[in-house]
């Protein structure tokens, strides 16, 4: 689709190039010790003078971190993170379900999510859950940031904010390769390549990702898996005390992904098997994004100006609906197929089997997205006072142009060619929406001999427009729907929030915090709630812990209809969940024991929760609520412990074990709509073979566990990533 703003664009890149000019000729600043890498991509927790005076919690997960066990699924690298939950889909995290401290998890629609500071979903404000999510394989560093502190990096300020910082331009040296194989054919090629003198630095980086899949598909057969590719380039000017960063970034994916889950039969039968109809289910997606972030200093006074721009496609096409002459008085809804299954209708088993002949819908969730704008931050220290201001602009757009194509299945399970869909079947929920989002923040962080306190302010005003086109004229936009021409919403809401840190000694700090919290939404009123958190720190050596009590409360929960929820409602739609208390405990502890030539790294991370709906009602998509029912896909609990060794002679490894507690799909938690508890062990060796060279492997689910890990849409039932081996090694050039 065509840029809808290209007037904007380019007018705000001219602007930025022309201030870089006045300043990059004008020799008036000079500072030759300006650390490059340090400010090279824009961190989130590295604003702060001393990231242990942040009023909240706050995890970084650094490279070293990442190497250890070498992840390419965020959902696995978040599991050291307390307080963070999420719900696994395809196994190797290509479109994440994450929540944090509660918040709805979703496609992580309800959590700010960044890459160097800036918004990452290409519809922020319109679309928020818009299934792209940044190639993990290529991210340097991971930061995760909780608590009053949060509402900094809106727009959605509840739960917290993710910051993915990528590959910085090499320093030193030229760059990396490294080259992975694995099961199921996958391979990984990752190259970092480029260099800095001091005044002019580049790099190109280059990320390529492919399996055939670990699912088997029943009676067709084919691959389950995937291909993905990222080319980042990097270009950047330094003078002084200011730097010019030019990123751009192209992607491309094509996965062979399915939203249909199994029957509680089929599960039991082989948990790894997909069904026939879901042969030409198919992702395709791509997409372009570039930024220019100016960093200078003047005096005393920081500044920190980014100009973006993203562009993305995606067309899933994948099984809508089945059974569509509604056989047997079976629902034609895939997960109603399979909830008549799930209790014992035989003719909604066999449409899944493939042994009952049926006609198959097929639906191209094809969605255009773009968002441009700009931000600015700018910092200074006046006396006991570290001061922060932010300002954004931003335009976003979803555009849907999304029709059917059918095939039938026959009574052997074999699928005919697709073709056309009949009258009535030709495309549906078609429309463009469109936001223009400002929003700005104040923050004062306060020292006083052992106390810091941190006041922070935020403002969100939006204006929202949509259009919606009926759903039985193909392709086209000449038929409106009723209701929905120009249909226009806005709003404006500020939130404020407030935090202390306490000193009790060299060691420990005891840490506190209230926020309020919104999670904008494009229909009707925002998500709202206030939070609390309270809890310390201590640091000692190669000793840490944190532990936070925290709490949200909020007054109205708002949940939109997706086709993964599998709820009886139109997709876009939203509902209010009424008012919802969330609270939990997190503990996040580490230590190193010092050995003989070796050192043992343990750590520990631990989150309880309870979340529940404080009011009964029903919905279309919470279904029936009964006061007192827990929130869908929230565990009670989640467990992670990390043991490793770091020999001298240059072996290390790592041992990992992940435990989720049980949850449900839905509030009412019927007979098909629980998980069980699940865990899974991992394990990494590496030896350093030279200053250049190391060489890995990697186990993952060592003891091959099959258990339910989510149910999506939310009765059919998927199973964990199987045992999976890898190998490889990393070079730096």
């Amino acid at each position: 689709m065509e840029n809808k703003w290209p007037n904007i664009h380019t007018k705000i890149h001219f602007v930025i190039m022309g201030l870089l000019a006045i300043l990059f000729f004008v020799p008036a600043f000079a500072n030759t010790n300006y650390d490059l890498e340090t400010i090279e991509s824009v961190s989130i927790i590295g604003t702060f003078e001393d990231p242990s005076n942040i009023p909240g919690s706050v995890t970084v997960i650094s490279n070293e971190d990442l190497q250890k066990v070498i992840d390419t699924d965020i959902h696995k690298i978040l599991s050291a993170v307390p307080g963070v939950f999420f719900r696994t889909e395809d196994g190797y995290g290509l479109r994440p379900n994450i929540s944090i401290r509660g918040t709805s998890l979703d496609r992580s629609g309800k959590i700010t999510i960044m890459e160097d500071g800036v918004l990452v979903a290409p519809a922020p404000y319109t679309s928020a859950s818009a299934y792209y999510f940044p190639t993990t394989g290529r991210i340097h560093a991971v930061e995760v940031l909780k608590g009053p502190s949060a509402i900094t990096q809106g727009p959605s300020t509840i739960g917290g904010a993710l910051n993915l910082i990528s590959t910085p331009i090499p320093t030193e040296g030229r760059g990396k390769f490294v080259q992975e194989i694995g099961d199921n054919g996958m391979t990984r090629s990752h190259a970092v390549m480029g260099g800095d003198n001091g005044t002019f630095g580049g790099m190109v980086e280059f990320h390529e990702h492919a399996t055939d899949g670990f699912d088997s598909i029943a009676n067709v057969g084919g691959d389950t898996g995937f291909q993905k590719s990222d080319m980042l380039v990097k270009l950047r000017y330094s003078s002084g005390d200011h730097e010019v960063t030019f990123k751009y970034l192209d992607l491309d994916e094509s996965s062979e992904q399915t939203y249909v889950g199994l029957s509680q039969a089929s599960f039991n039968k082989n948990p790894r098997m997909r069904y026939g109809m879901t042969q030409y289910d198919m992702m395709d997606n791509d997409g372009e994004q570039e930024s220019i972030t100016y960093k200078g200093s003047f005096g005393n006074v920081d500044i920190v100006l980014t100009s973006f721009s993203n562009d993305y496609h995606r067309d899933w096409f994948k099984v809508d609906k089945a059974n569509n002459s509604k056989t047997g008085g079976v629902s034609n809804s895939i997960n109603g197929v399979i909830e008549a299954a799930n209790a014992g209708n035989a003719i909604a088993q066999g449409i899944l089997d493939g042994t009952q002949a049926t006609e198959v819908k097929l639906k191209h969730n094809n969605r255009f997205y773009g968002n441009e704008g700009i931000q600015f931050q700018v910092s200074t220290d006046i006396e006991n006072h570290s001061l922060t201001f932010g300002y954004r602009d931003l335009e976003d757009y979803e555009s849907r142009m999304q029709g059917y194509e059918c095939f039938q299945q026959s009574a052997s399970g074999t699928n005919s060619a697709l073709y056309n869909c009949g009258t009535g079947f030709t495309s549906s929920n078609n429309r463009l929406r469109e936001t223009d989002a400002t929003s700005y923040f104040v923050q004062d962080t306060i020292s006083m001999d052992r106390l810091t306190v941190t006041v922070g302010y935020r403002s969100e005003e939006y204006d929202k427009v949509e259009n919606r086109w009926d759903d039985g004229v193909s392709g086209s936009r000449t038929q409106p729907k009723s209701g929905y021409i120009n249909k226009k919403s806005s709003g404006d809401y500020s939130t404020t929030g407030i935090g202390a840190t306490y000193d009790m000694n060299e060691n420990l700090k005891l840490v506190a915090g209230f926020h309020q919290g919104m999670s904008p939404v494009f229909n009707g009123d925002a998500e709202e709630a206030d939070n609390i958190e309270l809890g310390f720190r201590y640091n000692k050596g190669t000793t840490a812990l944190e532990v936070m009590y925290f709490s949200s409360d909020y007054a109205n929960l708002v949940a939109e209809c997706k086709n993964s929820n599998g709820g009886d409602c139109d997709p876009g739609d939203t509902f209010d969940g009424g008012e919802v208390d969330v609270s939990g405990l997190e503990v996040d502890g580490s230590m190193v024991i010092e050995g003989d030539g070796v050192s043992f790294p343990l750590a520990l991370t631990f989150t309880s929760t309870d979340a529940t709906f404080e009011n009964s009602f029903d919905s279309d998509y919470f279904g029936i609520v009964a006061s007192g029912d827990d929130l869908p896909y929230i565990p009670s609990s989640v467990l992670a412990l990390s043991a490793g060794f770091i020999a001298e002679s240059g072996w290390s490894g790592y041992l990992r074990l992940a435990d989720h507690g049980s949850s449900c799909s839905t509030a009412q938690c019927g007979a098909f709509e629980n998980i069980d508890s699940y865990s899974f062990i991992d394990l990494s060796i590496r030896k350093r073979m030279s200053e250049k060279l190391d060489v890995y492997g990697v186990l993952e689910n060592v003891t091959d566990n099959e258990d339910i890990a989510a149910r999506a849409p939310k009765s059919g039932a998927r199973s964990q990533k199987p045992q999976t081996f890898k190998l490889g090694f990393s070079y730096k050039l």
